[in-house]
């Protein structure tokens, strides 16, 4: 019931009723009848008069594909719980520091972030994947458990080289075989493993450089020296520069004026010298430009009982401060 029936190359079709049956007007002979329906394979018969009788067949080819699950491994087919599966493909297409970073976007439902760490080099992300978390406005605490060949481990510290692919369980029925510890979601990673056969090198490399965008416009010094002192004034305080500060600074923009800082008389310590340069500090801290590469080099082979798989990694990542060694 349901299947559509049309005569291939036109318009002329029809919907099969309660029983499969269908019929279809001013169809000349040798047309081809095209029959499909969802989850079964399209099949294509030549009308040569007579009735026809057709036999729709299940697609298996999505439903035969290989899931690992928390026992083992399963086909589609037979999957009950909520599975998503990333391959070594995916992982390795993107020029990421690590594996989290390569995961987003690719697994429905999965949350990723920095917490209060931002986007500081070196810092990882936390992984949401079922559970509201909590209320701390850090990071969610509501992590899931990963394990890595069997063992629970960190999933940051693997190089998404050496990665063959990656299964979320997602839901209870999925993750239930792991009890308590797996209340969050669990994510199983398969590592790389030799495979007999002549030795094969595979090298991969990539090289990236990044910079601070988007960031606020500053104000030039003098227009922010006046709303300083017009703040001061709203909360009936005296106000911070006086005019013969502001005055300095408006000729130290004119060019009248060269000296970037001048000694207070009421302060003379070198920390209450007044300022009269005009400094663009975001521009001035994070206008540098970070400097991101990584080699990536494997060796496997072996023969029917032995066999081996090595690699080595070497990344470096510098951030975009300019005055800090990051």
């Amino acid at each position: 019931m349901g299947a559509s029936v049309v005569v291939k190359g036109t318009t002329n079709g029809t919907i099969t009723g309660l029983d499969g049956d269908f019929e279809l007007q001013n169809v000349k002979k040798g047309a081809t009848i095209q029959i499909s329906f969802v989850g079964y394979e399209t099949k294509e018969v030549v009308w040569n008069g007579g009735p026809l009788n057709v036999e729709l067949k299940d697609d298996t080819q999505v439903l035969d594909e290989v899931v690992v699950v928390g026992f083992g491994t399963q086909k589609k087919v037979n999957l009950t719980g909520s599975v998503a599966v990333v391959g070594a493909e995916e992982l390795t297409s993107r020029p990421v520091s690590n594996v989290t970073q390569a995961m987003q976007g690719l697994v429905p439902g999965m949350n990723f972030g920095y917490g209060k760490g931002g986007g500081k080099v070196g810092s990882t992300m936390s992984i949401n994947v079922r559970g509201t978390g909590t209320l701390d406005s850090n990071v969610s605490n509501a992590s899931p458990l990963v394990l890595i060949d069997g063992m629970e481990g960190d999933i940051n510290m693997l190089n998404p080289n050496d990665i063959e692919n990656i299964s979320v369980l997602k839901d209870a029925a999925a993750s239930s075989i792991y009890g308590s510890r797996a209340p969050y979601g669990v994510i199983l990673v398969t590592t790389k493993k030799g495979k007999a056969g002549r030795v094969n090198i595979n090298y991969n490399n990539n090289f990236s450089w990044s910079n601070a965008i988007n960031m606020p416009k500053m104000a030039d010094s003098y227009t922010y020296a006046k709303f300083i002192n017009q703040i001061a004034i709203n909360d009936n305080n005296s106000p911070n520069f006086t005019e013969e500060h502001l005055q300095g600074i408006k000729d130290y923009q004119l060019g009248l004026f060269t000296q970037t800082t001048v000694p207070d008389e009421n302060t003379p310590t070198i920390w209450d010298w007044r300022g009269n340069a005009n400094v663009d500090w975001l521009d001035e801290i994070f206008g540098g430009t970070g400097f991101q590469q990584e080699h990536s080099l494997s060796v496997t082979g072996g023969n029917e009982k032995v066999q081996y798989f090595m690699s080595a990694n070497y990344f470096t990542q510098d951030g975009v401060v300019k005055y800090g060694d990051e």
